[in-house]
């Protein structure tokens, strides 16, 4: 029997994110029997820390500042000698890292969004002129030394080939995984009441982090919208920055009584399921996790086109694009699926279908093959 290849992912940390969760999802459903699987993280922090599988050796740094948290990686990775380091986000920190170990181990980066989207994404300092050139230089060095690059969907390797000049040839297309065991237990699980008390059909739900990229103002325009038509209610599940301007704007609106803001929820699901359809209103998704999730809980979506978005909607067959990004398309789009109770059965049956195929099992052993083929 061959030994075992060591195999390290290394994220930043483990808080809330679709790339954080993939990594748990994967790094767990990994044949333990033919790879020796570890973690390194630079913080030890984030919800889904005790969900990594007690078998896995979780490691973590604890220098504050850039450089120090790069000569710690370098340390582990030179005490512990894996085969292949496969990189969450932070890719060139790892890169640079595991070249400088001298252990001759793989790096594989793990992609999760376009590049080009993401260097004009407002929430990143590198949006000023000359940050962004700098770092889209570096991208296409970095890019190129890493030995497979696994994009989450054909619209982040399309970008990467076009915009950065990587070669098809180094870029495998996996899609995240969902756990749809995890969901179908989480389902079941009662509601907060203090949310309970306002859940009146309909109900529309959306989640995900309150930061510019997912574009939560365009969603609750169109709120304003819908609402002139049909009496349904928004519940936004998420954290972050942006939390004071959306409640602002959702006061300038009128609309406190039917958008509720309700924080980070370790269990989501719970509230998707009861909802009567899935918003997502993001300027740009690498993929969209959390649609998939939506999916399986057979709930019909309503998502903005984009490369990742359209990988996992069919327009009218299993959830609804919006092509135009503009508040009155998004609000014709959650008005028919509330008010079309026949395709909302129709669309409701096929989204549980179209699950299936992003089932953990399914991209997992994808994964087994497209690694065991970069160390090949």
């Amino acid at each position: 029997m061959s030994a075992r290849r060591k195999i390290c992912f290394v994220l930043p940390s483990l808080n809330g994110g679709g790339a954080e969760r993939a990594a748990v999802h994967i790094l767990n459903s990994l044949d333990a029997g033919a790879w020796d699987r570890s973690m390194y993280l630079f913080r030890r922090e984030g919800p889904y820390l005790d969900q990594v599988d007690c078998r896995i050796a979780l490691s973590a740094g604890q220098s504050g500042s850039r450089i120090g948290r790069w000569r710690e990686l370098r340390r582990f990775l030179r005490a512990s000698r894996p085969d292949m380091v496969v990189s969450f986000l932070s890719y060139f920190s790892v890169l640079a890292a595991s070249r400088a170990a001298r252990i001759g181990a793989r790096v594989v980066f793990n992609l999760q969004t376009p590049m080009t989207a993401f260097l004009d994404d407002a929430d990143y300092h590198w949006r000023r002129p000359w940050h962004r050139r700098l770092f889209s230089a570096v991208t296409r060095v970095g890019y190129g030394l890493a030995d497979r690059i696994v994009a989450t969907s054909k619209g982040v390797a399309d970008d990467l080939i076009s915009q950065f000049g990587v070669a098809p040839a180094r870029i495998v297309v996996i899609h995240n995984p969902v756990d749809l065991a995890q969901i179908a237990r989480a389902v079941a699980e009662p509601i907060d009441p203090v949310f309970e008390r306002n859940w009146t059909p309909p109900v529309v739900v959306a989640a995900g982090r309150l930061a510019d990229a997912k574009n939560y103002p365009l969603l609750i325009d169109a709120m304003a919208v819908l609402r002139q038509r049909v009496p349904a209610r928004l519940f936004i599940l998420g954290a972050g920055e942006l939390e004071g301007m959306l409640r602002r704007r959702i006061e300038e609106l009128k609309l406190e009584d039917d958008v509720v803001l309700c924080g980070f929820q370790d269990n989501p699901w719970k509230y998707v399921a009861r909802a009567d359809a899935f918003a997502l209103t993001s300027r740009y998704e690498g993929f969209g996790n959390v649609l998939i999730e939506a999916m399986a809980c057979g709930v019909p979506v309503v998502a903005t086109s984009s490369p990742g978005t359209r990988e996992i909607v069919g327009d009218g067959i299993d959830g609804l694009l919006v092509d135009r990004h503009e508040p009155a398309d998004v609000a014709a789009a959650l008005e028919r699926l509330l008010t079309d109770e026949t395709f909302h059965r129709r669309l409701s049956a096929a989204a549980r279908a179209s699950a299936e195929r992003f089932a953990l099992p399914v991209i997992a052993a994808a994964y087994d093959r497209a690694l065991g083929a970069a160390l090949a």
